[in-house]
């Protein structure tokens, strides 16, 4: 199989011929170690060359627009806005702090004009992405879910939670507006080349719990997302949700929204992969798993072979599952690390299975 095949085939549910193998590189200096260069923006043509080096069946690319991505470079520690009115600090790599936000009162999104979903240059990462990737690997498309959009980068965390108690009306109207421009969005990708999931990326969790209530969620923020899903479905493109943190208490909702795959089951946070398998298995994909906190950092090598063993043992049988760690690449992994368990996939994960007995 071709590795967008696999990636999709496993991402369906299906027994591809091997586990596949993803993982969102953020980290300039794996750039160094692996390529020998980094880049200054976030660019498909590296993550392309990076996931065909590292073994990777996939690369995740970001929809225009995606907030907290630098899409022009800056000078380090200076301020910038970007086109949604949200300025930053240039301050590491690849995804910036937000320093404010546009909407602090109704008088603001009053007057707040949301940019234009399918505006010409939204799709050039898109596009490279497509032009970049002569191995066929599986081409993920980043939107933000409207949970992280409304409370971290269209307001903040404090005029948020006061505006979901004294006018809840108005998150309502943020969360329709915002649907209408990430189904735009998602439109104009499709449009833009062939592309082989959505990755829908809305943090609900911390480490220990939801970050608001499920009550709050589900009535707030669980139908605006699943009408993106829904929309992104319509357009023949899979979905995978990012949802990082401890989020099993509406996990039975967000599955019932129709995603195909759930990234990255934070083991660091308390979700198990082996009840999301039992539970979800014939419904969605798992995708990670192995802790990038501990075993990834300071695991050895053999450390890191054992975890992602006993995540095949757990989520390969069957199909519908693709090895991961438990949220990203970063620059305090070890390049090692990484290459340690693309080749548990690769000796162990072919179909039909033969998994050590260790």
């Amino acid at each position: 199989m071709k590795p967008r095949e696999r990636f999709v085939t496993a991402l369906q549910c299906g027994i591809p011929d091997r586990v596949p193998v993803y993982d969102f590189v953020g980290s300039r200096r794996l750039q160094q170690q692996f390529l020998g260069y980094v880049t200054d923006l976030y660019e498909p043509e590296t993550q392309a060359k990076m996931a065909t080096i590292l073994g990777f069946d996939g690369f995740l690319v970001f929809a225009g627009g995606f907030c907290g991505i630098e899409e022009e470079n800056h000078p380090d520690g200076s301020h910038y806005q970007d086109e949604w009115g949200v300025t930053y600090l240039k301050h590491g790599w690849p995804i910036m702090p937000q320093t404010a936000v546009p909407i602090k009162s109704r008088a603001d999104w009053s007057n707040y004009r949301m940019p234009d979903p399918q505006a010409p240059h939204r799709g050039r990462m898109v596009r490279t992405a497509v032009q970049a990737n002569p191995q066929e690997l599986a081409v993920l498309v980043a939107v933000l879910g409207p949970l992280t959009m409304l409370y971290w980068y269209l307001m903040d965390p404090e005029t948020f939670s006061t505006t979901l108690y004294e006018d809840p009306d108005l998150i309502h109207e943020m969360c329709r507006a915002y649907v209408d421009w990430a189904v735009g969005a998602a439109e104009f990708a499709v449009q833009c080349g062939p592309i082989d999931a959505f990755y829908l990326a809305d943090d609900w969790g911390g480490s220990s719990g939801l970050l608001m209530s499920p009550k709050h969620l589900r009535q707030f923020f669980l139908k605006p997302y699943g009408e993106i899903v829904a929309a992104m479905r319509r357009l023949g493109v899979p979905v995978i949700m990012h949802n990082d943190g401890r989020i099993d208490e509406v996990l039975d909702d967000l599955v019932a929204t129709g995603i195909n795959g759930y990234h990255p089951v934070e083991k660091a946070a308390g979700m198990e992969l082996a009840a999301v398998k039992r539970r979800y298995g014939d419904r969605i994909c798992p995708i990670g798993n192995i802790n990038n906190k501990t075993t990834m950092v300071s695991g050895t090598p053999d450390d890191v072979r054992r975890e992602a063993l006993e995540c095949l043992r757990i989520a390969a049988p069957g199909g519908g599952y693709i090895l991961a760690t438990d949220h990203s690449l970063h620059d305090d992994i070890p390049g090692e690390n990484i290459l340690a368990y693309v080749d548990v996939a690769r000796r162990y994960g072919t179909y039909p299975l033969k998994l050590p007995n260790e």
